[in-house]
């Protein structure tokens, strides 16, 4: 149903879900600021180290990804974004040093999780957000399309593949279960293909469920949320 497009002769690169990621790490990163912020140090203790130990995990094979997969196979087809790529490139450094700082910082609060570690912390994570969502914009604005209009389709599906094959095994339940949330709250025509059965069937006897529960306690109220249209 959600594959209409791809039921004539590919033209372009299907990138529905480099995108779905992207979209991924935006929910994520603004759940950790919206957890750090707001909820008491007595929830957030016993569940921040292991949540952005996740993230940051799942985070740098993504730009390893980007850096020696994507990236050069982009730059293959489109030499004219050599400048813009080797300056995303870079970007991922700068990404690693404020991840770094916030990962010293949760470590931080575990250990004296008051309000000053809190506070710490918090603003360390925004730090994190504020230099990725940046980057993030770009690549959906230019290297985004470029792929889906540049990229053989066959390079493009194999790469998503070899993306989806490399995820950390200890990560790879959690990694799903964080973008099968993101693809089902999409559109229909934004949602990519189904991943491959063996992963479909683990979401549903179990990946999705978990991850559900992983997320339950990171996760702040707001007025009106259980009332809210889906």
């Amino acid at each position: 149903m959600n594959m209409v497009q791809d039921s004539s002769p590919v033209a372009h690169a299907d990138t529905r879900i480099f995108y779905a990621v992207h979209k991924t790490f935006r929910l994520g990163t603004n759940r950790f600021v919206d957890a750090s912020a707001k909820l008491p140090p007595s929830v957030l203790r016993p569940v921040i180290g292991s949540n952005w130990s996740f993230y940051r995990a799942v985070l740098d094979h993504h730009h390893h990804t980007e850096d020696e997969e994507i990236y050069p196979a982009l730059m293959a087809v489109r030499p004219d974004l050599d400048v813009l790529l080797k300056t995303l490139g870079e970007e991922h450094l700068e990404l690693a040093d404020a991840v770094d700082t916030a990962t010293a910082a949760v470590t931080a609060f575990e250990q004296e999780p008051d309000a000053a570690h809190q506070k710490a912390m918090h603003e360390a994570i925004v730090a994190v957000r504020d230099t990725f969502f940046p980057h993030l914009d770009v690549e959906d604005a230019q290297v985004v399309p470029a792929i889906a209009e540049s990229m053989p389709p066959r390079e493009w599906d194999r790469l998503d593949k070899q993306a989806l094959k490399t995820i950390p095994r200890k990560h790879l339940a959690t990694a799903v279960g964080a973008l099968d949330e993101v693809i089902r709250s999409l559109p229909d025509q934004e949602r990519p293909p189904p991943p491959p059965p063996p992963i479909r069937l683990m979401l549903a006897l179990s990946w999705r469920r978990k991850w559900e529960a992983r997320m339950k306690p990171l996760l702040v109220e707001t007025p009106g949320a259980d009332s809210a249209g889906s």
